[in-house]
């Protein structure tokens, strides 16, 4: 006898009037379905019974990894006899730094350097320190709560130097349409 599959069978019941097939699922959906169950059991066991890192702990191992990049090229560099100050004094590096703070710089901090949104940067008086180091540091990390982002992660490390080398180029250069002095006075 082959069994007859029973398409096309209408319920026993009618809700508002509207009558409803009483077909199976598609083979390929129930799959799926299954599939999924699977998966998420997998899921569960591997990354919360198990402990195994996901994107959190690779995020972790990744910022681990560029940490110690920093410190080992602070350290190259410091091996290779050029200083911080040193580098940041290259003609060369302060005209690309020209280019970094006209663009990216320059509208909260002038063209020269003035100040209009952000404090001026030509005079001795610094927020937030002026040793070569906290200006990279500033630029870098930016100042959150002064609504300055932190520029390495867009710029690099580079650009954030070559940016710190025009940025203490300005020094003493007093634009006649300078902000008034806010911070601390640094002299080196």
């Amino acid at each position: 006898m082959s069994k007859k599959k029973d398409h096309d069978v209408v319920r026993p019941w009618v809700v508002d009037g509207i009558e409803e097939y009483d077909n199976p699922l598609p083979p390929w959906w129930v799959w799926l379905f299954n599939l999924t169950i699977v998966f998420a059991v997998g899921y569960l066991v591997w990354y919360h019974v198990m402990g195994k890192p996901g994107l959190e702990g690779e995020l972790k191992d990744e910022h681990a990894a560029y940490q110690e990049m920093r410190v080992q090229k602070n350290v190259a560099a410091a091996s290779s006899g050029q200083s911080l100050a040193y580098t940041l004094k290259d003609p060369a590096r302060i005209e690309e730094g020209k280019a970094i703070f006209a663009t990216n710089c320059s509208p909260c901090h002038g063209a020269s350097g003035q100040g209009t949104v952000g404090p001026n940067l030509t005079d001795i008086y610094w927020i937030h320190g002026g040793a070569p180091e906290n200006i990279v540091a500033t630029i870098s990390q930016g100042i959150p709560a002064k609504g300055m982002i932190a520029w390495e992660p867009i710029l690099g490390p580079e650009k954030v130097q070559a940016a710190a080398a025009f940025v203490l180029s300005l020094q003493g250069t007093h634009p006649s349409d300078g902000k008034a002095p806010q911070g601390e006075p640094y002299k080196d």
